[in-house]
Formats: structure tokens, C-alpha cells, sequence
């Protein structure tokens, strides 16, 4: 049985395209995978980081009405504690400010995808500036 030279393009050319489905497809895979690790490892670590919040805010409470008190020896009540909520106030919201500034700014990286997208692309270069064949087996200069 013959071959024909367009019968092996087409065949080459099928084969070459379910390459790069396979490719697409477990690079997809990849990346789902290390955004689920990266996700559960996030809140695994907000889970503990939020474990001792309770404490640290009866803590808190506790520290701004003594200096609330300690103010109220000099000042009336109701002017020490408002000075104790103001400073308070105007700290949480420049921290919040700021940490959520950072928090927008950082980015998901997923390092095993972007590699094997750098291979994939390095991959891609050397067969664009590869010498092509003939349909005769032979090297043929590229115009």
C-alpha cells in the first residue's frame, strides 16, 4: 500500500496536534493542582495564625481600658477614652491600609507551571528555527 506525501502531512500534522492537547491538558492539570496546594496550605496557615485571635483581643481590650483608666486620673472619663478610641482607630486603619495595599499587590505564582512553560516555549523556539525536510527525507533551505 502507497503512501502519499499528503496522507503523511496530514498524519504528522494530526499527531502533532494531539501532542499539543496532551500538553495543554496536563499543563492545565499542573496549574489546577498547584493552586489547590497553594490554597489549602493558605488556610491551613490563616487557621492557626487565627487560633490565638480570642486571647489576643481580650488582651487587647483589657491593655486599652487600663490606659483608658491611667488617662482619667488627669483628663475626664469620657475624654480619656475617647483619646485611647482615636488612637486606636487611626493605628487599625493605617495597618489595614497598608496591609491591604500589600495583599493586592501579591500575586498567586505558580512555579512548576511557569517553568514548564518556559521549556514549552524554548521547546517551541528550536523547532521554529530547526532546518525543515522534504518530502524525500532531505534537508531543504529555508526561504
Amino acid at each position: 500500500m502507497a503512501f502519499s506525501p499528503a496522507s503523511t502531512s496530514r498524519d504528522a500534522l494530526q499527531r502533532l496536534l494531539d501532542g499539543l492537547q496532551t500538553l495543554i491538558r496536563e499543563h492545565l492539570a499542573l496549574a489546577r493542582f498547584e493552586l489547590k496546594e497553594d490554597v489549602r496550605d493558605m488556610g491551613r496557615d490563616l487557621l492557626v495564625g487565627a487560633s490565638g485571635v480570642p486571647a489576643l483581643a481580650a488582651g487587647y481590650l483589657l491593655l486599652m481600658m487600663a490606659l483608658g483608666y491611667l488617662l482619667a486620673i488627669w483628663l475626664p472619663a469620657w475624654a480619656a477614652f475617647g483619646i485611647v478610641a482615636l488612637v486606636n482607630l487611626g493605628a487599625g486603619s493605617f495597618l489595614s491600609f497598608l496591609w491591604g495595599r500589600r495583599a493586592m499587590q501579591k500575586r498567586v505564582q505558580l512555579r512548576k507551571t511557569s517553568e514548564e512553560l518556559k521549556k514549552d516555549k524554548e521547546w517551541l523556539a528550536a523547532l521554529k528555527s530547526a532546518p525543515h525536510t522534504g518530502d524525500d527525507g532531505l534537508i531543504q533551505a529555508s526561504h
